[in-house]
């Protein structure tokens, strides 16, 4: 873990501080934190009991530092997410969606590794999306060139850590800059 992806990677922890739970892991692997999101919306009439509707939404998003990124590493990020995020997932009349999100930080990727990880997909609907439905995103940051790569569930996540990692970035190169 380079020192540069640690500054991107607690800026984004801090950033996303505002709306996840952020739960750091330690385990002596590539994953870093998993920020948990929980949303419930509904409407009602005079009073809670008299509910309309109700909807759930929920994202479990897991930061991962890959240092070089290939092949069997974005193999691993999809499984490893998967594992944990699923049993997560709990479906039922109020459920909307829940994300499984990977956001990968790296410094180096190899072009076969970042056309795997476009082509990664996984999606699941209960009851014919009546109890909602989940699915898997994954983002990968090229620190390198600053090149976003995304499978096509990420597209509009891709837009967002684009957005959020220009600004992290630029905040560590101005504060180089103050210091030197």
């Amino acid at each position: 873990m380079s020192q540069f992806s640690e500054q991107v990677l607690e800026g984004l922890k801090k950033a996303y501080t505002a709306y996840f739970d952020i739960e750091e892991i330690d385990d002596g692997t590539a994953l870093k934190a998993r920020c948990d999101y929980h949303m419930r919306d509904s409407q009602y009439v005079l009073v809670k009991k008299a509910e309309l509707w109700a909807a759930e939404s929920h994202e479990y998003l897991y930061l991962w530092d890959a240092g070089h990124l290939d092949c069997a590493g974005v193999e691993e990020i999809f499984r490893r997410t998967l594992d944990d995020g699923e049993p997560r997932v709990k479906p039922h009349s109020q459920h909307m969606y829940t994300y499984l999100t990977a956001v990968v930080l790296c410094d180096s990727a190899q072009p076969e590794a970042l056309e795997r990880l476009r082509k990664l997909k996984k999606r699941r609907e209960f009851k014919l999306s009546l109890h909602g439905w989940m699915e898997f995103r994954i983002a990968a940051v090229d620190l390198s060139n600053g090149e976003i790569t995304v499978n096509r569930a990420g597209k509009a996540l891709g837009k967002d850590l684009k957005r959020l990692t220009d600004r992290v970035i630029s905040a560590n190169q101005i504060g180089e800059e103050k210091t030197q």
